[in-house]
Formats: C-alpha cells, sequence, structure tokens
C-alpha cells in the first residue's frame, strides 16, 4: 500500500510539473509516431506500477511530448479502447446477459460519454492541476490509511 500511495503522490506532482510547463505545439492529427510510439510504451509500463494511472501517465507523457491538453486527453481516451475490447473479449462467458446487465452497460457508457465531453471541454481552457491535486490527496488518504492500520 505505501508504494500505491507514493506513485500517486509522486505522478500527480509529475503531472502538475509537465503540464505547467510543457508548450502545447502538437494536436491530434499532427501527431508524430515517435510521439505515439512513447506514448503507447508509457502506457504499458504504467501496468507494471500499482498506482499508476493509465490514462494520467499517457496524458502526461503526452504534455512532456508538447501535445495540447485536449489531444493528450482524447488519444488516452482512443489508446484504451483495444484494453476495454480485450477485457471484454476475454471475460465475456463470466458475464450473466440480463436486464440489470445491459442497464448498467448503457447506463455507464451513457455517463462515460458525458463525463468524457465535459472534461474535453475543460480541458480547452483548464489544466491538470485539479486531477494532480486528487492524486496527491489520495495518495496522502492511502499512506495515512496504511499508517494507521499499522
Amino acid at each position: 500500500m505505501p508504494l500505491i500511495a507514493i506513485m500517486l503522490v509522486t505522478l500527480g506532482i509529475v503531472l502538475y510539473i509537465v503540464d505547467k510547463k510543457s508548450e502545447s505545439k502538437v494536436d491530434l492529427e499532427n501527431m508524430t509516431f515517435k510521439q505515439s510510439f512513447l506514448i503507447g510504451v508509457s502506457q504499458a509500463i504504467a501496468a507494471a506500477f500499482p498506482g499508476t494511472s493509465r490514462s494520467g501517465i499517457t496524458m502526461t507523457i503526452a504534455r512532456a511530448l508538447k501535445l495540447d491538453r485536449e489531444s493528450a486527453a482524447k488519444y488516452s481516451f482512443l489508446l484504451s479502447t483495444p484494453i476495454v475490447l480485450a477485457a471484454v473479449i476475454f471475460s465475456i462467458t463470466d458475464f450473466e446477459f440480463s436486464l440489470a446487465f445491459f442497464t448498467g452497460v448503457i447506463s455507464s457508457f451513457i455517463v462515460g460519454l458525458i463525463v468524457i465531453k465535459f472534461l474535453l471541454n475543460y480541458l480547452k481552457k483548464g489544466s491538470f492541476k485539479i486531477f494532480a491535486i486528487y492524486r496527491i490527496i489520495i495518495g496522502i488518504v492511502v499512506l495515512a490509511t496504511f499508517i494507521l492500520r499499522g
């Protein structure tokens, strides 16, 4: 649990610094192969470290590579598509297809679209600062929980 807390806080700080210092010179349509590759590799590396957010690390690396905030978020969401699809394919036999299941899938899809639209609109003018602060606070809470239980 301490590793999770440390990663949450550390990557929250890194996200804040990278976002604040990075220029927005590249949009999604003008990404290079190198930028795409490095962002993809960061996603794979993130899987090895508990407390590392897949979307957080891909957006951080995208900003470090000078992508604008909205493009960084869009690309991060696009990168999750193969992972989600693979998870569904490998787990399809575990699902119980019922009205409750389909209601949950449709509800989460609609809410997901609304949240993504809100986030992309926010990032046109705002920064990742609020997400960095969130990660730091959650990291502190996780560490405090570990210490108080230990």
